[in-house]
């Protein structure tokens, strides 16, 4: 069953074809996994087009720089204060164990910046995530379940 992105179709052999980046433990999963990478793109470049970023004819490359291009603009995020690194610290501290025999916990300032890196990284998806999420709320999807996302 086709999958329409606004008045874009995304055929099954589309789909298909994108299923080999998408290991899963049975087709029906690797098959969602597809056609939800297939939804975000479309999503993202058809916003991309309507802000001047691509047109509709560029090639891959210039689609996924356009892309990236766009995710940059729209999702901000700040880093991670110390505060907020102490907490996650301070909550998670059995994770932050040393390599050696003792297994002590390390110390903050050991780990302060991991935990900022993470702290930011999770932001981004998550920034990513709701930016995806906002352009499929003004988007008409057919086909495909994108709240799952």
């Amino acid at each position: 069953m086709p999958v329409f992105v606004n008045d874009t179709e995304i055929d099954d052999n589309t789909v298909f074809s994108e299923m080999q980046y998408h290991s899963a433990p049975s087709m029906e999963e690797a098959r969602d996994a597809a056609a939800q990478a297939l939804v975000v793109k479309e999503l993202l470049r058809q916003e991309a087009i309507k802000q001047g970023l691509c047109d509709p004819d560029d090639t891959d490359e210039a689609l996924d720089a356009s892309l990236m291009a766009l995710i940059e603009q729209e999702v901000v995020t700040p880093a991670a204060s110390a505060d907020a690194c102490r907490v996650y610290y301070e909550q998670n501290r059995e994770r932050f164990r040393a390599s050696d025999a003792s297994s002590a916990i390390l110390p903050f300032d050991m780990v302060e910046e991991r935990i900022r890196d993470y702290l930011h990284t999770r932001s981004i998806r998550e920034g990513i995530r709701s930016y995806i999420l906002h352009l499929a709320e003004s988007a008409r999807i057919f086909g495909f379940d994108i709240s799952a996302l």
